[in-house]
Order: C-alpha cells, then sequence, then structure tokens
C-alpha cells in the first residue's frame, strides 16, 4: 500500500475488533493480545492516516466519521480477501506421484484415496521404478511415490497399501496348470520369468531370498518390457517358464493361469510414500485409522 506505507493487514484487524467491540479492553481479549500493545497499535494507525478514527469516551471509543469511512472500507476489503482465499483454497492443488509397473488398480483407487483426503487435488501420475522414486521424492520432484518395498526408508514415510502373497503365472497348457495349487518342490527344473532387479532392488533380494529358503533357486529370464503383450509372449509355448505375480496383479487372460504356492510363499508389498517432513507426508501418518491397509 505505497498511499499508506507503514500500514499493514493487522492494523487494520484490530481497527475493524475495536470497532466491533467499542472498547479496546474486550477488542484486546478477543484478538489474545496485551491492552496496552493494542492501543499503541490504534494511537499508530491514525498516526499513519493521518486523522483520528476514534472518540475516546467514558463508555469506550466511538468512530469518528473518517473512522466509520474506514470501517466501510475495510469491511469490504476483508470480505473480498476471505472470499479471494475461500476460492484460492478449492483450487486443487498438483501432485506428482511416481508409480511402479504392475500396480492394480485397486491399489491405486485406496492410494487416491489417501491422498485426497484433506481435500480436491490433481494427480498426474508418471510411471517411476522403486528404486528411483526415493531419490525423486527427497529432491521434491515427486509428491507421492507408490513403490514397492523394502526401500531405503531414510527420508522418507511410507504407508503400507497393499500386502498380498505371489502366486506362479504359466500359460493354460503348462504341466503345473491343471493343478489348484502349487508346491516347492513342484517348481524344480522351472526357469523364472523376472524383471530387472535394479527396478526393486530390496523387493527382487527379498523375493528371491524367499524362494531359496524354500529350495528353489531358479535361473531367471529377464522380462524387460514391462507390457502384458510381450509378458504373455514369452509365457506362452513355454513348458519350462513361470512367473511370480500377486492374484490382483494377474491380468484376467484366458491364455494363462494363476496358482497359489506354499508353505510361506514371499509377499508383494506396496506402500504410498512421501518425503518426510512435507505436506504430504502428513497423510500418510501410522495414527490416522481413517483408511487401513490391507493383507
Amino acid at each position: 500500500m505505497d498511499e499508506l506505507p507503514g500500514v499493514e493487514l493487522r492494523h487494520l484487524r484490530y481497527f475493524a475488533a475495536v470497532a466491533d467491540a467499542g472498547t479496546v479492553t474486550e477488542a484486546a481479549r478477543r484478538l489474545r493480545i496485551a491492552q496496552p500493545s493494542l492501543s499503541q497499535q490504534i494511537r499508530l494507525l491514525e498516526r499513519r492516516i493521518g486523522t483520528p478514527l476514534f472518540r475516546r469516551v467514558p463508555q469506550g471509543m466511538e468512530l469518528t466519521e473518517a473512522g466509520r469511512l474506514l470501517r466501510d472500507g475495510v469491511d469490504r476489503m476483508l470480505g473480498e480477501l476471505r472470499s479471494s482465499v475461500a476460492a484460492a483454497r478449492a483450487v486443487p492443488s498438483t501432485a506428482s506421484v511416481g508409480v511402479c509397473r504392475g500396480v492394480p488398480q485397486p491399489v491405486l483407487a485406496r492410494a487416491e484415496g489417501l491422498m485426497t483426503r484433506d481435500g480436491p487435488l490433481r494427480i498426474a501420475y508418471e510411471q517411476a521404478d522403486s528404486q528411483r522414486q526415493g531419490d525423486l521424492l527427497r529432491a521434491g520432484t515427486l509428491a507421492f511415490g507408490i513403490l514397492r518395498t523394502p526401500v531405503d526408508e531414510s527420508g522418507l514415510v511410507l504407508r503400507t497399501i497393499n500386502d498380498e502373497p505371489l502366486g506362479i503365472v504359466t500359460h493354460h497348457r503348462h504341466p503345473l496348470a491343471d493343478r489348484p495349487a502349487l508346491t516347492w518342490s513342484e517348481l524344480a527344473g522351472q526357469r523364472l520369468l523376472w524383471f530387472p532387479a535394479e527396478r526393486a532392488r530390496g523387493y527382487a533380494a527379498a523375493v528371491l531370498t524367499r524362494l531359496r529358503e524354500h529350495g528353489w533357486t531358479p535361473e531367471t529370464v529377464p522380462e524387460t518390457h514391462g507390457g502384458h503383450s510381450l509378458f504373455r509372449h514369452a509365457l506362452l509355448g513355454h513348458d519350462d517358464l513361470v512367473a511370480l505375480r500377486t492374484r490382483a496383479g494377474s491380468v484376467d487372460d484366458p491364455g494363462l493361469v494363476w496358482r497359489p504356492v506354499g508353505p510361506g510363499p514371499p509377499h508383494e508389498r506396496l506402500a504410498l510414500t512421501a518425503a518426510a517432513r512435507t505436506t504430504w507426508s502428513r497423510l500418510l501418518s501410522a495414527d490416522d485409522r481413517a483408511e487401513t491397509a490391507r493383507s
């Protein structure tokens, strides 16, 4: 306000509070500030505007004609400011969200429920491997990440949004396809169609370790493409090749079948993640019961 040097919004709020309350004492109580400080601010405002705004009377404070004119303007200004703030708050923020490959739609919906529970949010998804998401989140490039765990959690807040056992995917004419469930010993000699470990090192290491604990150390066949058509093509016609997927992550495809394997199958855990101490991370508070992770 170049025409009113030194006049701040708080001075006008103080002025309106005294005009409403009728006394400095009551206005100070409502504003929760000391009465001498409020009186000083009102005198300062009058000096900077260049005219008395109140008449000091035994009952308290009465507006002068100049004060009434200023009060009308302040009321209009504060009303417009409140409307503008409300309009600004109603505009959804935009959040960039990294998503690793193969996240089922229900899990995306669960994540969106958490991300938008404080209000509207424009979500811009971009594919990003789990391994990269931690660096992107810590750098502020991503607001959220949906990734496979375990990952390096330093500087991050994680909330598990899906936890499912992995099962075996084969083509529908595979020798193991007619069995309702599989054991580890039945997988002897089978190769594993497996993604490049650099996409999610922690997850890949955890799963392969669990397979070794069950006595299956398969030869891995790289699945570098990431698309379902080529995934399907790789499995079809090979009686010694299987894949590991969750039931929810297995696309409904009449050419493929999913079978549980046990005992003690490895799990795929997906987490919604944000950098610690950010606006986004508070939405993932473990103490909030509004949205629970499913297992």
